[in-house]
């Protein structure tokens, strides 16, 4: 006798209130469990008339917790690249996934799109319309595929290079979708780049998908490209639309021509009040970057999307005091300087800063060389010049070598003196003045905070350290409100490069 017949026909007959409509027959064998990683799945776009690989990662509990739903990331891969790049032979993204999982991390599904070589926007005369794909069709067909969560809270975006670009175009130009968007050394140039570029560099790159395809100068900034080009979208309009997305930029200081224009972005951000994470590290265009920028990237999408407690907003501003022994003079001398009464001389230059402050970088610089001979001597150019202080204390400590540590405003009486005065010059949140000394060769290391008042010096600083030849190192870390912890930071970020 054929029971479930039989119950299906007693449910039938019974009444609602028999509670026979809320019991469902399941299978008699589950599912055959989906692969954590896949690759080359595709999906049928009617937008593109194209078929649209992508790969996918999905959280380890994916196929025994069939009732969780969960936040989705996007990946982008860049130009020549495919998607199954973020964990090819060079970047291992689902290695660093697992890693932070083990932490901690949120579970999350991650989306390695296809991108061809559209830069993820739709061409400007409508042949390849990838944005409107992306947005109307790939996205809806993840949720209705994937047991994600479907919602603008609940989803994130990433890629490096070209897919840099796509990541920021995307969510600038569909805010409603995007929680949290972080490019990756985006590939992106300043309108005086472009306007430079090779015609060929120009054309195959960018002309044929902004316009201006063939065109020269001022013709290739065309207003289709403004648009789309975060330089031009960030300004004070846009500014409560894209408001709504958690945006984290990061590039290398050895970028060969990036940096241009992701440090001219951070300008503009800051210019027109928006709230950002900016990062610059050591490193050029590659892995060496991208992979330690998913340290955070990943906590912070997993703190906007799951309420995860591994990346926070809130810095933790405290800054472990240090012990320092001055000369009545202010002065302080390591103790190789007092055995050897002599060794290097650094010059501590500032405007005004406080002596508590003063005390904590000297402090910090002096434990992060206790085996050099070198003194510290402070230059407040407040009361009197640079070249007066220079003149005070050469007569006062013998020394073989000089070096300056320039902190804010002191940069630029620093930074104004002859370019071979100092063996090298460090500076954080350097305040440049109208004359700027910097030579091919020179040694200069700077750093600062993304809260930092001098932004725009920072990143004339670079230009001029980049275009004349100088040997640099750039660093751009986390800032907070305190005043202490973001000039002991930007020490911090610098810390290896100090050589007396």
């Amino acid at each position: 006798m054929n029971y479930k017949l039989l119950l299906i026909a007693a449910c039938i007959l019974v009444s609602a209130g028999s509670g026979c409509e809320k019991k469902r027959v399941l299978p008699d064998v589950d599912p055959v469990p989906i692969p954590r990683y896949t690759k080359d799945n595709t999906m049928s776009s009617q937008v593109l008339g194209v078929s649209v690989k992508y790969s996918i990662y999905l959280p380890e509990s994916y196929n025994t917790d069939k009732d969780k739903r969960y936040p989705v990331v996007y990946m982008l891969h860049g130009i020549g690249d495919d998607n199954n790049s973020w964990n090819g032979n060079y970047l291992h993204a689902n290695l660093k996934i697992d890693s932070w999982t083990a932490q901690g991390l949120g579970e999350m599904i991650y989306v390695y799109p296809q991108g061809f070589s559209s830069y993820y926007c739709n061409r400007y005369d409508g042949t390849f319309s990838y944005m409107d794909m992306f947005a109307n069709e790939l996205v809806p067909f993840i949720d209705k595929t994937y047991r994600t969560i479907p919602d603008k809270q609940h989803r994130a975006i990433s890629g490096y290079s070209m897919g840099g670009f796509g990541a920021i175009a995307l969510a600038e130009k569909h805010p409603e979708l995007f929680i949290a968007c972080a490019p990756l050394s985006m590939s992106v140039r300043t309108d005086w780049q472009y306007k430079e570029e090779s015609q060929n560099g120009w054309n195959n790159q960018w002309g044929k998908i902004f316009g201006g395809y063939g065109e020269a100068g001022d013709a290739r900034i065309t207003e289709y490209y403004k648009q789309h080009c975060p330089i031009h979208y960030f300004n004070a309009a846009n500014k409560e639309a894209l408001s709504a997305v958690n945006w984290y930029l990061i590039c290398g200081d050895n970028e060969e021509n990036l940096l241009y224009a992701n440090d001219e972005l951070h300008c503009v951000m800051r210019d027109n009040g928006y709230k950002h994470e900016y990062r610059v590290v050591d490193g050029g265009h590659s892995s060496s970057v991208w992979m330690p920028a998913l340290n955070e990237v990943l906590t912070m999408f997993d703190y906007y999307m799951n309420g995860g407690n591994l990346w926070s907003p809130e810095v933790n501003a405290d800054v472990e005091q240090g012990q320092l022994e001055a000369e009545e003079d202010g002065s302080v001398m390591s103790s190789a300087y007092k055995e050897k009464h002599t060794g290097a001389l650094v010059y501590i230059v500032h405007d005004g800063l406080s002596q508590d402050i003063l005390k904590e970088l000297m402090s910090f610089v002096m434990n992060s060389a206790p085996s050099a001979a070198f003194a510290l001597v402070p230059c407040d150019v407040s009361n009197k010049t640079l070249q007066s202080w220079i003149s005070q204390w050469k007569g006062v400590y013998p020394h073989q070598k000089e070096f300056v540590l320039g902190i804010e405003a002191g940069a630029a009486s620093a930074l104004a003196l002859p370019s071979d005065t100092f063996e090298a010059g460090y500076y954080l949140n350097p305040a440049l003045g109208s004359d700027m000394n910097v030579a091919n060769g020179q040694k200069i290391y700077f750093a600062g905070t993304d809260l930092d008042a001098n932004y725009r010096d920072m990143d004339r600083l670079y230009v001029a350290c980049k275009q004349g030849g100088a040997s640099f190192e750039y660093r751009i870390v986390r800032g907070s409100s305190s005043h202490l912890y973001n000039l002991v930071k930007s020490l911090e970020s610098i810390k290896s490069y100090i050589s007396f």
